[in-house]
Parts: structure tokens; C-alpha cells; sequence
């Protein structure tokens, strides 16, 4: 067979074998790239951060959703107390955890110190002040509930004007005021620490012994404070901003007010852990929670705290007033607040000690 027949013979079949490898090995490649495609779309379903949060857990699901239906990206956010997220400590040493914990900033000072966070610096963190975050990072608040006044209206009208600082609560000797158990709640007994931080030993002891003959009875929570004053059993109160406006909301004839010579805050942050991994989808998460959504999402679930973003605006009192907080430095432990706790009442609600 000569060249020619040869050529006549066989070229056609083999381009059509390599018509047929060249299909296949197409197909192959679409395949592969579907698979690809296939394999990215389900790790970006299951991609997710694991948070722990002291946050009651409808808040905690509510957050998940909403971060989600912002970015496109998941987290799972699992509900702790204090105590469980304290635990973590103990566990400093373990190879797995949390990728990140939202809570109180006692918490976030306990995990720190116990080396379990990993520094964090954005944008979004520069518009928090210093006094509201780790200087080196480590972790960063993101909300506060500063203690407030709180009128009933009756009493506001008539002197309302009148009311401006801490000392103004002892100007009306016929004043009737509901006030917190300072030693019943962490809470509490921050704004007793920062008090004799502010003002010493010797001056907090005088103020709270001379408020004492105002104080018609101690509550344990904040509620029972502004239920009183909105129902005429006292003329005012001292609680938490958040669980006042939770009354304004509800319409209760109240008043809340900012003193004007500052006040102590209760904060909640974020802080990232060494256990985290993605580094991509933990700093969108960190920087969300700062977000004018998360505090429009946290406000909508009743948790009426106020940003500590400077870049966002603060809720005003009842004469369109911000918040004036305390320039405290909260180095006191939690023993050390206990100790402080236990002087207030042995000194100042049962008056045992000089």
C-alpha cells in the first residue's frame, strides 16, 4: 500500500479518535471545574465562624441571621454565661475553642490575661476610644449601658432643672429615691467601684451615707427601680439606660436623664482567639459588630445599649443631652470589687463600721 492509499485510509479515523480525545479530555476538564465549582460553593456553605456570647440567645440567633443576610457569610454563635466563658481560661492550653467571644468586659479582661486572645486593629476599631479597648488590641468594645437618672414625670416638672450631678440627688430633703443593692449585681457593683475611683474612699463614703435617708428601698435589678419611679413609689431612680428606655418604649411616664458630671458604664466587646483560623471572614465579623446594623438589630430585640463607635450617633436623655461617662481606668479585680462591695455594706446600708 503506497503512501497515497495509505493517508486515504487511515487519516479519517484518526482524526476522528482525535476529535474524540480531544471531547473527552474537554469534558474532563469541564467536569473537574464543576467539581471545583461544586467543592467551593459547599465549603463557602459550611465556611463559618464559631462565637461565644453571653448575649441571651434570641439576641445571639438574631445577630447570626442578620450578619448573614448582610455579607453572605455565616457564623454560628452559641449562647454562654460568664462562668462558661471564664472556663476558657482553663482551657488555654487545648488545640481547639471558640473563633471569637462577645462579652462583658471583665470577661474579656480575664480571657486576655490568660492569653487566649490574638490582637485586632481596623478601622472600625480606631472609632472606639481607648478607654473602651485593649490598648494593644487584644480585645474591643463595641457596646456600653451607662447608669442614669430616672424622673418620674410629676417630679420632673418640678425640678427637673434642677437636676444636673450626683450631688443634686441630696439638694430635696423630701426626695424620694429607688436605688440598686450595689453588692447584688456585677453591674452594680461596677458603678460602686467607679464611684470611689472617681471621688476616693473618704468622699464615696460621705455621698452614699448621706443618700441613704432618699433611699425608700434596695433593688436587686434594675426593673424593679424604674417600675417604681414610673408608678409614683418614688420620685426617682437610679438604673441602667437600657432598662429605662426599655420602659420609654412602653411609654411609662419617665424621664431619663445623663449626669452631667459623668457616670459609670457596663461594656460588652469582642475579642478574636488564637483558635480562630480564617483570618479573611473573622476581621468582617469583628468590624459588623460595630456596625450601625448590629446595634439597629440589638436595638429592635429590646437591648437598647449604646454604641462605642464615635462614628455613630449616641441616643440622647430627655433634654437631648449625650451621655458624660466617668474617666475611669477599672483595674480593680473581681475579687477586688467584691472587697469593695463588702465594705459598702458594712459601712453604708447596714452601718456596722465607721
Amino acid at each position: 500500500m503506497d503512501s497515497g492509499d495509505f493517508m486515504k485510509k487511515y487519516v479519517p479515523t484518526l482524526a476522528i479518535v482525535l476529535f474524540v480525545l480531544a471531547v473527552l479530555g474537554f469534558s474532563n476538564i469541564l467536569l473537574e471545574k464543576q467539581q471545583e465549582e461544586k467543592a467551593q460553593d459547599a465549603y463557602r456553605a459550611e465556611r463559618h465562624l464559631v462565637v461565644y456570647s453571653d448575649m441571651p440567645a434570641d439576641v445571639n440567633s438574631a445577630l447570626a441571621r442578620k450578619f448573614y443576610r448582610d455579607t453572605g457569610l455565616r457564623v454560628q454563635i452559641e449562647t454562654r454565661t460568664d462562668s462558661e466563658l471564664q472556663s476558657l481560661a482553663d482551657d488555654a492550653a487545648s488545640d481547639a475553642g471558640p473563633d471569637m467571644v462577645i462579652a462583658s468586659e471583665p470577661v474579656l479582661k480575664d480571657l486576655q490575661q490568660a492569653s487566649i486572645f490574638v490582637p485586632y486593629a481596623s478601622l472600625a476599631t480606631e472609632s472606639v476610644p481607648y478607654s473602651f479597648k485593649d490598648a494593644d488590641g487584644y480585645w474591643t468594645g463595641a457596646w456600653y449601658d451607662p447608669m442614669v437618672f430616672v424622673v418620674s414625670k410629676a417630679y420632673y416638672e418640678r425640678r427637673g432643672s434642677e437636676l444636673e450631678t450626683w450631688d443634686d440627688l441630696l439638694t430635696d430633703p423630701n426626695m424620694v429615691l429607688a436605688f440598686p443593692d450595689l453588692a447584688a449585681t456585677d453591674m452594680a457593683g461596677d458603678f460602686l467601684c467607679s464611684y470611689v475611683e472617681i471621688a476616693g474612699t473618704a468622699e464615696a463614703s460621705r455621698y452614699f451615707k448621706a443618700l441613704q435617708p432618699h433611699i425608700a428601698s434596695y433593688a436587686k435589678t434594675m426593673s424593679p427601680i424604674v417600675r417604681r419611679v414610673a408608678a409614683g413609689e418614688a420620685d426617682m431612680g437610679v438604673a441602667s439606660a437600657m432598662t429605662v428606655r426599655q420602659f420609654l418604649r412602653d411609654k411609662a411616664p419617665v424621664v431619663m436623664l445623663y449626669p452631667q458630671n459623668g457616670t459609670s458604664y457596663w461594656l460588652y466587646g469582642r475579642g478574636t482567639t488564637k483558635w480562630c483560623t480564617d483570618t479573611e471572614l473573622a476581621p468582617v465579623f469583628a468590624d459588623w459588630l460595630l456596625s450601625r446594623s448590629a446595634l439597629a438589630l440589638l436595638h429592635q430585640n429590646t437591648l437598647f445599649l449604646t454604641t462605642a463607635s464615635d462614628v455613630l450617633p449616641k441616643e440622647l436623655d430627655g433634654r437631648n443631652r449625650y451621655p458624660v461617662l466617668f474617666p475611669v481606668r477599672k483595674l480593680y479585680t473581681d475579687q477586688g470589687r467584691k472587697n469593695v462591695q463588702d465594705w459598702w455594706i458594712k459601712t453604708i446600708r447596714f452601718g456596722k463600721e465607721p
